[in-house]
């Protein structure tokens, strides 16, 4: 029997787990895992951030060479909410740089104590406020500098470092110090079925031994409970390791647990690097590739006239 093109299209949908400073963890659901790697792979190499791609040394006698820092100021994360705004560089009507596709940082250190002198995020400054290091949001409410500042370079008394740099709208494709996501995973939401006949056939001890197999403690068991009862406790930790399986195998019971992937559920793990927020990298990620799509719908019925 046929089918029409609705009743093979799929809706994709996306429930939240729990949202974090630096985290998201979501459900994407009712599609595929091509869809889901699509997604993964956008938010790591095609999400849009600023970044330092240009460093100009008026001084550094420091015990790093120029490259070494240069190379250093390009992994510093800048805030890049504003990323919108600024056009690529290659799309700029301007002949060299200008505001509308560069912001220019300043840095300007020298170590007048016996003591040595840290070089840090901090010391940055940005002729946009919009575009600063992740580092500069910390505020203390005393003089201390703040523990998430990113080194760069000490320097001994007499020391200086000079420079100028100038931060571009990129994608992680291009160079990783572009991907705004430390990490970006997925994994199949597992189905887990246990045999409550085979496991009242296990001793206490073996099913203490057998919920303690789990790395991730997925299942859970108290003795002193009137139920005595194994039960699931979290089936999203299961990481797949088949731990509980083996251990299961070595009772003689190899059916006593059941665990099978859910082939259109897929758990998604995302992590910022703080230049955006997590749940700002999973829209600009499915509007690129919605962005994608219709570009491809375009162009394929352009071909057909």
């Amino acid at each position: 029997m046929s089918q029409t093109v609705s009743q093979l299209t799929r809706q994709p949908e996306l429930e939240i787990l729990e949202i974090k400073n630096d985290s998201i963890i979501f459900i994407l659901s009712n599609t595929d895992i091509s869809v889901a790697n699509a997604l993964r792979r956008v938010m790591i190499a095609e999400v849009p951030t600023m970044c330092i791609d240009l460093v100009e040394f008026e001084s550094n006698n420091s015990v790093l060479c120029d490259e070494f820092i240069a190379h250093r100021l390009g992994l510093i994360p800048l805030v890049s909410d504003s990323v919108d705004k600024f056009c690529y560089t290659r799309d700029c009507s301007c002949s060299d740089r200008c505001d509308q596709c560069s912001v220019e940082l300043r840095l300007n250190v020298k170590c007048t104590e016996n003591r040595p002198r840290d070089v840090t995020s901090s010391d940055l400054l940005s002729q946009n406020s919009a575009v600063i290091p992740v580092s500069s949001q910390v505020t203390s409410s005393n003089n201390d500098r703040p523990e998430q500042e990113i080194p760069i370079v000490k320097l001994r008394r007499g020391q200086e470092l000079k420079l100028r740099a100038i931060a571009k709208k990129g994608v992680g494709k291009e160079h990783a110090k572009w991907s705004p996501s430390c990490v970006a995973t997925y994994q199949f939401q597992p189905i887990i079925v246990l045999n409550q006949n085979r496991i009242d056939e296990l001793t206490d001890q073996q099913k203490e031994e057998w919920v303690g197999s789990c790395p991730t403690k997925v299942y859970s068991y108290n003795p002193h409970q009137s139920t005595q009862q194994v039960t699931i406790e979290d089936p999203l930790r299961c990481v797949y390791c088949l731990e509980c399986k083996k251990k299961a195998d070595s009772f003689g019971k190899p059916d006593l647990v059941h665990l099978e992937q859910k082939q259109d559920k897929f758990i998604f793990t995302v992590e910022s690097s703080g230049a955006l927020k997590p749940e700002d990298i999973v829209l600009y990620a499915i509007q690129i590739i919605k962005r994608k799509l219709t570009d491809i719908q375009g162009q394929m019925a352009e071909g057909m006239l």
